[in-house]
């Protein structure tokens, strides 16, 4: 997930410089824009598919209030992936998109340290 969401970042050589797709050239904004869509799109699928996983993994031998826990922070998680989904369908930024990215990495980093690392420790302990 977080090599995806250096590849969107990477996509886009005008982040940091424009704050709307539309002041990049047409021929350019095509081409990025339709590379931003798919890795956004395969971003989406594989952070919900990991949250899939992680929650059948959850379903024995781990605590009630972890599993409540860390399903709820798969939720946020959720609606932060469909507000870049809804700013891509609305007028394709991809400039607004990256942003978005860029939180959804914080909300990883943060949900890898306080509920997957314990997760694995649960796990392991089965």
């Amino acid at each position: 997930m977080i090599d995806l969401i250096q590849r969107i970042k990477a996509s886009c050589t005008q982040n940091g410089v424009v704050e709307s797709c539309h002041h990049c050239q047409s021929d350019h904004r095509q081409l990025c824009h339709a590379n931003i869509e798919q890795l956004v799109k395969a971003f989406v699928e594989a952070t919900l598919k990991h949250n899939v996983i992680e929650s059948l993994y959850m379903q024995d031998g781990v605590p009630k209030d972890h599993r409540i826990a860390h399903n709820k922070a798969h939720q946020a998680i959720a609606q932060q992936l469909q507000a870049i989904r809804i700013i891509f369908s609305e007028d394709g930024n991809c400039v607004l998109a990256i942003h978005g990215v860029d939180d959804v990495l914080a909300t990883l980093q943060t949900h890898f340290a306080e509920f997957d690392q314990q997760l694995e420790s649960y796990l392991l302990q089965l």
